[in-house]
């Protein structure tokens, strides 16, 4: 596939068997099955280009009958190259909170074919678990995901990080969950935060520099939001211009913050504004559907 990185560190793996995806090396050299999709049904080997149109998540603009049993099934067949099935999917809903579930039973697991999620599941961004060969799956056209996984423990969360749920500290929360309810050690975590809008690309309003001064430190904010020369609608220069969020850098600081060893992280260096011909991108207008990120509770022997 034909990605722009942000620098040469490998950090993915591409894969264009089947449904294109790119999945964490980190993960993929511990044995844990993953992936974040692309806009491509399938790859073209003779043009070398992707065949566009993959749809995984239902759209508010989407006929819920007819989208819901075409998203299911190009689920299924991501799952399926994962050596999964949806089956023991556990799906996130993108509301933009910092609200984690916690799944324990096998009744959790699998979604309706058609309707809306699991009530349990609603207005939640993140889910963490230790059913064997659960199924995580979140949403994003942006927003990073980022995935948490334990080794010792044989547990794993993946949560959807917007501007909002990474103000709210969202992979602290699934670490919390996952130290209170399933006996997990973040000294033993590995994290990924998968790819999302680079901070170049990430223009924000000054409320959000006002709310991360209020909420973590005006010494953070600095940190995280800088100002980049902006022009307004007219094509005007904004005197100070506006300030641009890191998204990476945000999450990256609560998963050190939660007590994840730095050695144990791995930040994306894609950006998806970057790249609206391989992925799909709400700041980009290029929101035709949304990635689809999983996570496997699998571990090979």
């Amino acid at each position: 596939m034909k990605i722009l990185f942000s620098n040469d560190k490998k950090i993915f793996n591409e894969h264009t068997d089947g449904i294109p995806y790119v999945s964490f090396d980190m993960l993929d050299r511990m044995g844990i099955p993953n992936l974040y999709s692309t806009r491509f049904v399938r790859w073209d080997e003779e043009s070398g280009r992707g065949v566009e149109g993959l749809r995984t998540a239902i759209m508010k603009k989407d006929d819920m009958a007819e989208a819901a049993p075409v998203c299911r099934a190009n689920r299924e067949l991501l799952a399926r190259q994962l050596g999964s099935t949806i089956s023991m999917e556990l799906a996130t809903d993108q509301k933009h909170t910092n609200n984690v579930y916690v799944a324990t039973r096998r009744e959790d697991l699998g979604v309706a074919p058609v309707g809306p999620a699991a009530l349990h599941r609603q207005f939640v961004d993140g889910i963490v678990t230790d059913i064997p060969d659960a199924l995580l799956t979140a949403f994003g056209g942006d927003c990073p995901p980022v995935y948490i996984v334990d080794p010792v423990r044989k547990a794993m969360g993946l949560v959807h990080a917007g501007w909002k749920g990474t103000l709210a500290k969202i992979p602290q929360v699934a670490i919390a969950q996952m130290i209170v309810k399933l006996g997990c050690d973040p000294s033993d975590m590995y994290a990924a935060i998968g790819p999302g809008v680079c901070k170049d690309c990430y223009e924000m309003g000054d409320e959000v520099y006002d709310a991360f001064a209020e909420q973590w430190s005006r010494e953070d904010a600095d940190h995280l939001l800088s100002r980049y020369p902006a022009k307004d609608k007219d094509g005007r220069e904004i005197p100070g211009g506006k300030y641009h969020l890191d998204l990476r850098e945000a999450n990256k600081m609560t998963l050190l913050r939660s007590g994840i060893p730095e050695d144990h992280i791995a930040v994306s260096n894609i950006c998806t504004m970057c790249n609206v011909d391989t992925f799909y991108s709400y700041r980009g207008r290029r929101l035709e559907n949304e990635q689809v990120a999983m996570l496997v509770n699998h571990w090979e022997k």
